[in-house]
């Protein structure tokens, strides 16, 4: 009977050391997550993209030099051609002096067949008409360079048509030299002369305006420029002005 009760005390008393028998041994240490080095990222190729094509050097578009002539600039103006405006001058100075001389010519006619009668009013209209012609070319010819945008000056125009008249005299006495005169078709051809001469002045004195216009442009603008100036020394701070001309 005592062996019956013992037993059960044994079983009690040998379970905690079974227990603690059967404990798992402990894990071993680990290293902290933030110690450890991440792989190196490397990216997939993409099959989708083809590998770019090899281009020889000599095949590489390079990028020429332009030259500053052949920039586009806003202040050169394409130049015009001459040739119209010029046609143009001597149709006017032709005209001029053709209106100019009738004009003038018929008041020298009816001013001297009312004062020194018939006989001589001839000679009032020759000199009316060489008055009107002298002063209707160049006239003309101004008026016509003026109005196909020419920017010649009146006074060489006048000189030019004097220069011309001078040669058209010069010219007279020559052909009709040596006791016999030439044709009057030379000359009234010769009379042409003044006309030319006019449209030489206008076209000289256009070409003057250009010239000195383009030299402004080129020329640089004087300047004045001035700065504030602060310095501090063993005397104290210091204040001027520093400028440029």
């Amino acid at each position: 009977m005592k062996r019956s009760r013992l037993n059960p005390l044994l079983v009690l008393l040998l379970v905690p050391g079974l227990a603690f028998a059967q404990e798992a041994p402990p894990e071993p240490a680990q290293a902290p997550a933030g110690s450890l080095t991440p792989p190196p990222l490397v990216g997939a190729p993409d099959p989708d993209v083809p590998p770019p094509p090899d281009v020889p050097p000599e095949e590489v578009p390079t990028r020429t030099s332009v030259t500053p002539e052949a920039l586009p600039s806003v202040k050169a103006a394409p130049a015009k051609d001459p040739v119209p405006r010029v046609a143009v001058e001597v149709l006017g100075g032709a005209a001029g002096g053709v209106v100019g001389a009738t004009i003038l010519g018929s008041v020298g006619y009816l001013l001297g067949s009312a004062t020194v009668g018939c006989d001589e009013c001839l000679v009032m209209a020759v000199a009316g008409a060489a008055a009107g012609g002298i002063i209707g070319i160049p006239v003309g010819t101004y008026a016509g360079g003026r109005f196909m945008g020419g920017r010649g000056r009146l006074g060489p125009t006048v000189a030019g048509s004097m220069v011309g008249w001078g040669a058209t005299f010069l010219a007279l006495t020559l052909v009709n030299s040596g006791g016999t005169d030439a044709p009057p078709a030379v000359n009234a051809a010769l009379f042409i002369l003044p006309v030319v001469g006019a449209s030489a002045g206008f076209e000289l004195s256009y070409g003057k305006v250009l010239r000195l216009e383009a030299e402004q442009q080129q020329a640089p603008a004087p300047s004045v420029r001035l700065m504030p100036v602060a310095t501090y020394s063993a005397k104290g701070p210091h204040l001027g002005l520093m400028g440029s001309f």
